[in-house]
């Protein structure tokens, strides 16, 4: 008798489809983080050390990587680079593989079935649907086109009630780019506090302008107040998507405790690779930085101009990084649009249903220069087309 899953998990869209739709599209505006680099820093070239050519050799080096001294040291090395990034105690930071995985990891350590969560919307879809999953109430928290995506603090307080655990936002916001501000964000925790409520922050996007500064006008939340929780990982500023590095920062030491002891319901401790070279990373973390610095003001420069020229599309400029979002013309589908503009025009852009925005397209500008202009003028000619 054939086993029958009563509630299965729903199906994860957004990651579907990049798996699925943008391979192949000759202009692919879809990028959400920098190219893979090539990792060739100060400390050697470590984009692999190779096995040696023996297999009794090679074995012996397999062997040397599994110890679990050198995994343990590799979990301090990540650690130590995370607390030395954001001015912490290692008490403080919790490794974790990659950001997508530090959603659930906090999750589970700070909500129960019944308690109730504030999600920002539109969003990064696992960031409503986890806590879902778990069991919780979620209300959703407006940022709209209107308010240039800003976080609202008086829509906040009218969701926030006794049972609220925690608050959850992207910054950059993810789809648009646009940055909460240390002030903004300072408010929100201080409206959570009152009710006992964590701020956990999705801080991806933000490693494109880091700063731990105290006058820096956008910083991580675990800097501003101490109901803050911050997330992020090398993917997507540093390029190494692969290697699944990640990390949880917590201002809170019982939360930054409970998030620790989540750990070991999870992965026990990361692979060796992706603590050690993770740990190498963060160290040469301002390079990198002014890598995809680079890359995203030279595709911002073509976005402002093309941007200024067509006039139906409107956009809220995002703070920095390599993403934003489009709004097409009223009434203008953007799951259809963006089916045309790919079948027609090769070209492929991520429909903003994908993250709760309908209407709305996202584009990556941190792409090649020739890419972009062509790909943007696509888009006018899609728009040519849709509009007769």
């Amino acid at each position: 008798m054939p086993v029958t899953v009563k509630a299965p998990l729903r199906p994860f869209e957004y990651m579907a489809w990049a798996k699925a739709v943008p391979g192949g599209a000759r202009y692919n505006l879809t990028a959400s983080g920098m190219a893979d680099a090539a990792l060739s820093t100060s400390h050697g070239d470590v984009s692999a050390p190779r096995p040696p050519d023996d297999p009794a050799a090679e074995l012996g080096w397999a062997d040397a990587m599994a110890r679990r001294d050198v995994a343990w040291g590799s979990v301090d090395a990540l650690t130590h680079a995370v607390a030395e990034r954001y001015g912490v105690e290692p008490a403080h930071v919790t490794p974790t593989l990659g950001a997508s995985l530090a959603i659930t990891h906090a999750l589970i350590a700070l909500v129960r079935a019944g308690d109730h969560v504030v999600v920002e919307r539109p969003t990064y879809e696992p960031l409503h649907r986890a806590p879902e999953i778990l069991g919780a109430q979620v209300s959703r928290l407006e940022r709209t086109h209107d308010d240039g995506w800003a976080v609202v603090p008086e829509r906040l307080a009218q969701l926030l009630t006794s049972r609220t655990k925690a608050v959850l936002l992207t910054n950059l916001h993810n789809p648009s780019g646009v940055a909460m501000d240390a002030a903004n964000l300072k408010e929100i925790a201080e409206l959570a506090a009152r009710v006992g409520a964590l701020v956990l922050v999705d801080e991806v996007y933000l490693d494109f302008d880091f700063s731990v500064a105290p006058d820096a006008p956008v910083q991580p939340a675990c800097r501003v107040a101490p109901n803050c929780i911050s997330w992020s990982s090398t993917t997507k500023a540093f390029g190494h998507s692969s290697l699944r590095a990640g990390w949880i920062v917590s201002a809170d030491p019982d939360a930054a405790r409970a998030i620790r002891a989540a750990t070991d319901y999870l992965h026990v401790y990361p692979p060796v690779a992706t603590g050690t070279l993770g740990a190498r990373i963060l160290r040469d973390s301002q390079a990198y930085q002014d890598r995809a610095q680079q890359a995203s003001s030279a595709g911002r420069r073509i976005m402002e101009r093309w941007v200024e020229s067509e006039s139906r599309v409107q956009w809220v400029p995002p703070t920095f990084g390599i993403t934003s979002v489009l709004k097409l013309p009223d009434r203008m589908s953007d799951i259809t649009f963006a089916e045309h503009l790919r079948e027609r025009y090769e070209t492929q852009v991520v429909p903003g249903s994908m993250f709760e925005a309908p209407g709305f397209v996202r584009v990556s500008f941190g792409i090649d220069p020739g890419t972009l202009e062509q790909g943007l003028a696509n888009i006018s000619a899609a728009l040519d087309d849709l509009a007769e």
